[in-house]
């Protein structure tokens, strides 16, 4: 039997009500819109971990002109629907869609993009996984590297993420846990972005950008 959170119905319904809260979701995902630049036809937006394509729609209502996107997503449940009410958004952007998660070498755009959205995915899945925290920075390294590949030179990454609590601790030998503000911007360094900037936070909340270096 599936994992109830693999059901794109009940995805939809708990979505965010385990972290920050659903009450405040509205903002968190409006705040990531309003720090894009501006998007027009000459833009690639990926959005990564795409799920249903609630961040890409909501791209899509701020810029209508918008004119690719990628939707990244392993589950192919909502990555179709993602595709489909995406499509009706955007009609006259071309939509494409790979099956595929981060961190395996496997996700490759056919286009580079100028713009990758990251929605509540770095964190949770880094969790999920299990094992050490070591093993745990090692994947991600690994995604955010994918990332910075899939980005023109001066493209921009903008990752929504859900921050471990404040007491939250441990070296690289101990269980996995969600990364502090300090942590997570080292591992945006490391991966070649700079330009590194917290756009908005509420509590464990953010959204943090950074600008892919050339040649980073």
């Amino acid at each position: 039997m599936e994992p109830p959170w693999e059901n794109p119905d009940w995805y939809d319904l708990h979505d965010t009500t385990w972290t920050a809260g659903p009450e405040r979701e509205p903002e968190h995902y409006r705040e990531l819109l309003l720090s894009l630049p501006p998007l027009d036809h000459a833009d690639h937006l990926v959005d990564i971990g795409a799920g249903t394509g609630k961040l890409a729609r909501l791209v899509a209502r701020g810029y209508p002109e918008l004119g690719r996107v990628t939707l990244v997503e392993p589950n192919p449940r909502k990555l179709e629907r993602a595709r489909a009410s995406l499509a009706e958004v955007l009609p006259r952007a071309t939509v494409g869609t790979i099956v595929g998660g981060l961190g395996e070498g496997a996700i490759e755009l056919e286009q580079r993009a100028t713009i990758a959205a990251v929605g509540s995915v770095l964190m949770p899945v880094m969790e999920l996984r299990g094992g050490t925290l070591g093993e745990g920075l090692a994947w991600a390294r690994r995604s955010l590297a994918e990332i910075r590949a899939m980005l023109t030179p001066g493209g921009w990454l903008y990752a929504l993420e859900t921050l471990g609590a404040p007491w939250a601790r441990g070296g690289t030998d101990r269980p996995v846990r969600r990364l502090q503000m300090p942590e997570l911007v080292a591992l945006f360094e490391e991966a070649g972005f700079g330009a590194i900037e917290c756009c908005y936070r509420f509590r464990d909340r953010v959204v943090v950008r950074g600008q892919a270096r050339a040649g980073g």
